[in-house]
Formats: structure tokens, sequence, C-alpha cells
């Protein structure tokens, strides 16, 4: 239901109402084109984790230890399918408190986006850091993400 809203929202309509400087941001649809354009931003940025993450889990289930093999690939799916599931409700929930007002799809959005960034730091944490002094595979997602990859 909701999530046929956010692909309304991040279609091309919706990014083109954004203005130039969305700090400037005025009306409802400008808000909400805004909104969309952090979610584009975070969710991509979450992809390059999750594809880190990916490649860390292949590499940590190839290690050749029949007593205690691993299964980092199957965990890391499943979390992440888990994961939708639960941002879904949560932000389903944030929608339907807001339900009554204009406000109520950039509070859906901007939930999306809080739980994207949450769940790229727990990606980033649990895949892509060492236990040691090893730098991690990529820096911690700690500022909202950007254009840039």
């Amino acid at each position: 239901m909701i999530p046929i809203l956010a692909a309304i929202l991040l279609s091309g309509q919706a990014i083109e109402t954004a203005p130039a400087d969305c700090s400037k941001a005025m009306t409802t649809p400008e808000i909400n084109a805004c909104a969309g354009l952090d979610l584009e931003r975070e969710t991509a940025r979450m992809e390059r984790y999750l594809a880190a993450a990916r490649t860390r889990a292949r590499e940590l289930d190839a290690v050749d230890d029949v007593r205690d093999r691993s299964h980092q690939q199957v965990y890391l799916q499943n979390a992440q399918k888990a994961w939708e599931a639960y941002a879904a409700i949560v932000c389903d929930g944030v929608y339907d408190e807001w339900k009554g007002g204009t406000i109520r799809n950039a509070m859906y959005i901007g939930c999306q986006v809080e739980m994207t960034r949450e769940r790229t730091r727990v990606i980033w944490r649990d895949y892509l850091t060492y236990a040691d002094s090893t730098p991690p595979i990529l820096p911690e997602p700690v500022d909202p993400a950007t254009d840039a990859p």
C-alpha cells in the first residue's frame, strides 16, 4: 500500500518539483520532492554498502573450514529481508499517525530516510569493519548521503 506512495513521490514528476536549493522548499510538493531526493541518496548509499557487505559475506563463506562453515550470505540476505519488512511496518505506522494532514508524505519519507540510514550503519558495523586496526572497507556512514558515491 504505502510503497506505491513512495514510488509516486520518487517518480520523475515529484523530483521535478524540487527546488534547486531544498533548504528553501516551501510548498508541500517541494518538501515532498526534496524528501524523496534524500531517500534516493540514502537508498543508493545503502545499496553500495550492501553490495560491499555481500562481497565480504562471500569471502567469509569461502573460507575452507569444514568444521565451522560460515553462512554469512544467507544471514545477510535474511536480515535485509527482515529489515525491509520491519521498516515498512514502522513507516506505515508513521504514515497512519499523520494521515489527516498534508505532512503525512514528508513524515513517511522522513521515516524511510532514517530507517535506511540506520540500516546502512548496521551493515557497515557488522560487515564492513574489522575487530583489529584494519581500516573499514567503506567509511562510516555518519553524515547524510550525498550525490557523490
